[in-house]
């Protein structure tokens, strides 16, 4: 895998040959040199054409009656990758910043909200995965804050509102939990093999159907299409910052307001995105979720009374 330098450098190659429809190599060589101060050769960047299509599943291709190269865009395949850099660029400035701290200091503002607590974790997390070993810890009890033991096998890591959770299966049971890594301590990977995890194959998938970590039948049993109109021109934000990967805008003819609509399972962290979007959003369909918003904006408005 790429280290930091050489991921900043295929970041900034996919970018230039995503602004530009078709660039030659020398093109992009110059490009590199006079928008970013990257020096590299023409067999450095064959080089890099071939790791991006290798570890990322980027193709970029020779189109002999333009005579220049072209990305491939495939929307799902370059935010993954641009998602990947951007944790990677992240994980640079921190590590740098740690070792500076008034440079650090002088380029970032940190969220408030966002103290990456638990980040220390994440390496002995993903080791554990790629070796299939259980992993041990405490975990601070959400409402008790009582302190419980936990093994677990790992499945996945994700990420939520500027939150790390591991997907996980805790020894004893054949149901898949999320545990917050800024909740965990004394974390340790034991030699010990994690379960067989096929059997949870269709578990996983469901994650691909919820908005954040947590899916329940509570709303629907399954995925539905859910239509929503915007207004005030919040459509732009949400093209910027989709809700779900499944998300389709279609344009109104007033150009301050829109139909966006999802296909997934409705949840609570869902609910919780729209409501967050207020008087700017209203569900159309299923109206099963049009009674559901009502239901909680009613019972908003009575704590107000």
């Amino acid at each position: 895998m790429a280290n930091y330098k050489q991921l900043e450098r295929l970041e900034r190659i996919v970018h230039l040959l995503s602004w530009k429809s078709i660039i030659s190599k020398k093109e992009l060589i110059e490009e590199l040199l006079g928008r970013f101060e990257i020096q590299i050769s023409e067999r450095s960047l064959e080089r890099d054409f071939k790791i991006l299509k290798e570890s990322f599943s980027l193709d970029i291709n020779y189109n002999h009656q333009k005579n220049g190269y072209e990305l491939e865009k495939d929307e799902r395949l370059l935010s993954r990758f641009f998602k990947f850099a951007e944790l990677n660029s992240l994980a640079k400035v921190y590590e740098d910043g740690l070792k500076n701290y008034s440079e650090f200091e002088k380029w970032i503002i940190p969220d408030d909200s966002s103290k990456l607590n638990g980040i220390e974790n994440i390496n002995t997390i993903v080791k554990a995965l790629n070796l299939r070993l259980k992993l041990k810890f405490n975990k601070v009890d959400f409402f008790s804050d009582e302190i419980l033991v936990r093994t677990v096998t790992p499945l996945r890591l994700k990420e939520y509102l500027n939150r790390w959770y591991l997907i996980a299966i805790k020894d004893g049971t054949n149901e898949i939990r999320n545990y917050g890594i800024e909740r965990m301590s004394n974390l340790e990977m034991l030699k010990e093999p994690g379960i067989e995890i096929k059997s949870f194959t269709n578990q996983l998938i469901r994650y691909n159907d919820i908005v954040g970590i947590n899916y329940s039948d509570d709303y629907f049993s399954k995925p539905v299409k859910i239509v929503c109109k915007t207004f005030d021109n919040q459509h732009k934000y949400l093209a910027t910052l989709p809700l779900h990967h499944s998300q389709e805008i279609s344009y109104l003819e007033n150009k301050t307001e829109a139909i966006v609509s999802f296909f997934l399972q409705p949840n609570h962290e869902f609910l919780m995105q729209l409501l967050g979007i207020n008087e700017n959003i209203v569900v159309m369909e299923p109206v099963e979720l049009r009674e559901v918003m009502k239901t909680k904006l009613n019972k908003t408005l009575n704590h107000y009374k």
